[in-house]
């Protein structure tokens, strides 16, 4: 009996031994799992690297802390070689008919004024053309109430050009032209001036801005007391011509005294980059 006790006693031991260990090998497993190394963040910094190189946008967020992200503008003074005159007519008359007929009879003498000053057909668009209503507004009385009322009293036909004028000597001259052909008529509602070609400047905008993002990453380093590192990300921002002159509304008189005097003056060309240096 006592032998049998002993050797039951022996076997539970063994069991339990072997339990016991099985639940700690798996207890090891769990514990031995890797854990999270700098190995996958440097993969990942890579794969943006590929990115940015590919022209993807990666997102920023998660790496403002490694870099400094600066913006460089790159601008010039140009010559205008070319003005774009915005000229109309705009006729009052009772019916839509007798205002379109008198509107499209001014716009069409413009035209005839502008080819006569060589001026391309392929420069003339419309921009504009408009056939609206106009009220007059009355009280009147009903029922012994004085009410508000509106009345059509005719109609209103605006009809605008958008003219390309290469030849800014004679700028002047056409604009004269174009309001003595229209009459009372004529509206010129703006005149700018621009740059026929602007990415023949493109080249040059773009070393002045990098050298100005260049300039601010330096300095920013040079105050933080880091080393610049390699480009991250680089992408080209808006580019602008500045300085133009408008009048809007303007009613060009049919016998001005004077010829019209129009001056180009200077434009600004400006192009902005975004740059995103590495830091070491």
């Amino acid at each position: 009996m006592n032998k049998k006790l002993n050797l039951l006693l022996i076997l539970s031991g063994v069991l339990f031994t072997l339990v016991g260990c099985e639940s700690e090998d798996v207890t090891n497993t769990k514990i031995e799992t890797p854990a999270f190394s700098g190995t996958l963040t440097n993969q990942f910094s890579t794969n943006s690297s590929v990115l940015n190189r590919n022209g993807f946008s990666p997102d920023l967020s998660s790496n403002t802390s490694h870099g400094i992200s600066v913006s460089g503008q790159g601008s010039k003074m140009v010559e205008p070689d070319l003005a774009l005159l915005n000229v109309g007519v705009e006729v009052f008359a009772e019916t839509v008919t007798l205002a379109r007929n008198t509107a499209a009879k001014s716009i069409e003498d413009i035209e005839s004024s502008l080819f006569k000053n060589k001026v391309s057909q392929i420069d003339v668009q419309t921009n504009r053309f408009d056939i609206l209503p106009r009220y007059d507004y009355e009280e009147i009385t009903m029922n012994g109430r004085r009410i508000g009322s509106q009345i059509l009293v005719g109609y209103t036909v605006t009809n605008s050009l958008k003219v390309k004028i290469r030849n800014l000597d004679k700028v002047g001259k056409i604009i004269d032209d174009a309001s003595n052909a229209g009459g009372d008529f004529t509206r010129i509602n703006s005149i700018s001036f621009s740059v026929d070609d602007p990415s023949s400047h493109q080249s040059e905008l773009r070393e002045l801005a990098i050298q100005e993002a260049l300039e601010k990453a330096s300095h920013y380093a040079d105050l933080t007391g880091i080393i610049l590192g390699p480009v991250l990300l680089l992408s080209e921002g808006s580019s602008s011509v500045s300085s133009t002159f408008e009048n809007y509304g303007m009613r060009a008189m049919a016998s001005a005294p004077y010829s019209t005097s129009i001056s180009g003056g200077e434009l600004e060309l400006s192009l902005t980059v975004n740059v995103m240096f590495g830091i070491q």
